[in-house]
């Protein structure tokens, strides 16, 4: 099994620690928004590394994407193309919810006072650990992917 980046472990080892400190309910805002933005994130990653794509494949259509007996030379360039963007996309998903509870000050209020006396765990400090782990995975991820839809020339 592949190794983690030592930050990236570290971060959600810590998260994991601050989501069972946390004990008010605007807490409960930060996991559907943030798996929600996550998603919504992803699925823009992934269109526009289709966008990229198309533009040198233009007879390539998303329906006939990861079809009934696709082969195996076309699946990993296509896995690659939905998968690669997927750690960036959850760095700023994440992100993203963390601003819109920070937005809400009877919830901004609250959090920081759960954060006080936990180093790491204010906003500020959060999002920075966010903006890294985006700064590193989003050209990684984005550069796999955009050479793997380069190199998917057939959908079958």
């Amino acid at each position: 099994m592949p190794a983690f980046p030592q930050p990236i472990v570290d971060y959600f080892r810590a998260a994991r620690q601050r989501a069972q400190r946390r004990k008010s309910a605007w807490n409960l805002l930060l996991f559907p928004l943030g798996f929600g933005a996550w998603i919504g994130i992803w699925y823009a990653f992934f269109r526009l590394v289709w966008a990229f794509h198309t533009t040198i494949y233009p007879d390539h259509q998303l329906a006939d994407f990861w079809q009934r007996g696709i082969s195996f030379a076309s699946f990993v360039p296509s896995f690659l193309m939905v998968f690669a963007p997927m750690l960036s996309a959850m760095a700023a998903g994440f992100a993203f919810a963390n601003v819109l509870v920070w937005l809400i000050p009877p919830a901004r209020r609250t959090l920081d006072a759960e954060a006080r006396g936990y180093p790491g765990t204010s906003f500020n400090e959060s999002m920075r650990s966010l903006g890294k782990i985006f700064l590193w995975t989003f050209p990684i991820g984005f550069v796999v992917a955009l050479a793997a839809a380069l190199c998917l020339t057939s959908l079958r």
